[in-house]
């Protein structure tokens, strides 16, 4: 549906009838260079992209926590929202938020929702988790008691991701008239992952979970995962109606965005590096799940099967830091970068032998969180790599097909939640073969143009039919 005519459609509602809430809001606040000011830039995501207009139009007002000094100083200031009525931050203490953020949603649900727990040694439930615990609760209370007091009568609340998974509890004991629902943009862990968590907090999850009237999923997949784990853990409650509503990119934004001169002076960089080859990309941020080591390992495998290809073709990756205050995190991101370094240094050794000349290294990487980079780097590729171990959709694959203009070929994980609405169209993996990864690189490089830009075609064909739009009208479209 054309943005248009759903705010055409809503129009005759209630003014603010719809209340989103996510742990991130549409605007962020960011300490200036010098250190004297405040700048307030919007966020980035197709969560953005997609509420943005119902806010702007007087549909619906945004819900979202702040607790860092910076946010509250621009709060306090009038200039975090501009003056924005319809967008609502909710203060929380900034231990409470912290704990809430780090301890518990990403060193735990994080984990838990993608299957990624090192099961020798993680997770551990000892006195300091239920202390964090109390305080995930803590933090959930106080984001119910605000929508509490701003939401009008018989209102609909958009909850978005497991930050928000004890919300309802406190929110229908507060305000019985509210329709709830929940956007989950991870995966799901299925029922024998879920059981490890204690069973009072699986309970207490499973119950506040039972209180939302809908939940909605990228893929079939993570959907059928919850309702495994409602029926073995929770039979007893009333299951919410489950759905799968995929986001898809805004197109409008994306284009707009990959055509600024800022893209234009980063692609003139990228082309420097290439030097004439071929290109496969990777944009991610530097965390577990996107199986960045896998990834470098299934280009060492390309180039091993066919080093010749080393003089014709460069794989470049902007891998960014993320979370970077987690260990896990920290620890990831020096792993990469030491793979890269070995890698690069297999492969020189491997190119001497062969009296192969190389222009660079055959790996190339960037760690700047730089939008501009990462645009210019997706609209150069020849292959885009995207190989998560488990991702709830993964927009860098709907993204980069959208504006690359070189008919690039896309190897994808049959674990990204994108990969049921790409299907055939994109060369799928299974995440944890490095030759079958390798392979599906070369199959793509062997491809003749005709065929190239055929299969090009089809894929950005079937990622045009979803948009944030779409996304947006599905969930108003439950209540």
């Amino acid at each position: 549906m054309d943005l248009r005519l759903l705010l055409g459609s809503l129009s005759y509602r209630a003014m603010n009838s719809y209340i989103i809430v996510s742990n991130r809001g549409p605007v962020a606040a960011k300490r200036s260079p010098d250190g004297e000011g405040i700048a307030v830039v919007r966020s980035g995501g197709g969560l953005a992209s997609a509420i943005s207009p119902l806010v702007q139009n007087d549909l619906a007002k945004w819900l979202f926590p702040i607790s860092n000094d910076v946010e509250i100083e621009a709060y306090e200031a009038g200039s975090l929202t501009s003056g924005d009525p319809n967008l609502i931050p909710v203060p929380v203490a900034q231990d409470i938020h912290s704990i809430a953020y780090n301890e518990i949603s990403n060193k735990v649900l994080w984990y838990l929702l993608h299957g990624m727990f090192s099961l020798t040694r993680s997770p551990k439930f000892d006195t300091q988790f239920y202390l964090d615990w109390k305080n995930y609760s803590d933090f959930s209370e106080a984001i119910a008691v605000a929508i509490s007091k701003i939401a009008p009568k018989n209102a609909k609340v958009l909850l978005q991701d497991y930050h928000m998974f004890l919300v309802p509890s406190f929110l229908v004991t507060l305000r019985s008239d509210l329709s709830i629902s929940l956007f989950l943009h991870t995966p799901f862990s299925s029922a024998s992952e879920f059981e490890v968590l204690p069973g009072v907090v699986r309970d207490q999850l499973l119950e506040s979970l039972s209180k939302v009237t809908h939940i909605g999923f990228h893929a079939s997949r993570w959907k059928e995962n919850f309702n495994e784990v409602f029926n073995r853990f929770a039979s007893h409650r009333q299951l919410p109606n489950l759905h799968v509503n995929p986001l898809g990119t805004d197109i409008e934004d994306i284009s707009t965005a990959a055509n600024r001169d800022t893209v234009e002076i980063e692609r003139t960089k990228i082309r420097e590096i290439a030097a004439g080859r071929r290109i496969i990309a990777r944009v991610d941020r530097m965390e577990p799940s996107k199986n960045i080591l896998r990834g470098i390992d299934s280009v060492v495998e390309l180039f091993r099967f066919y080093p010749h290809m080393m003089r014709s073709v460069v794989h470049i990756a902007n891998c960014y830091p993320s979370r970077e205050a987690l260990e896990d995190y920290a620890s990831y991101a020096n792993e990469v970068e030491k793979k890269i370094e070995e890698s690069n240094e297999y492969l020189r050794d491997l190119a001497s032998r062969l009296g192969l000349q190389l222009p660079t290294d055959p790996i190339y990487k960037f760690t700047q969180d730089n939008f501009a980079l990462s645009l210019a780097l997706l609209k150069e590729y020849d292959v885009l790599l995207v190989n998560p171990i488990r991702d709830g959709y993964n927009l860098v694959a709907s993204e980069g097909p959208l504006i690359n203009e070189r008919s690039g070929g896309l190897v994808l994980s049959t674990n990204a939640g994108i990969a049921e609405v790409v299907s055939d169209r994109a060369n799928l993996i299974n995440p944890y073969d490095i030759r079958e990864s390798a392979l599906a690189i070369f199959s793509i490089f062997d491809q003749n143009d005709q065929l190239r830009m055929e299969r090009s075609a089809e894929l950005v064909a079937v990622l045009k039919e979803r948009n944030p739009a779409k996304w947006l009208q599905n969930q108003i479209d439950w209540f």
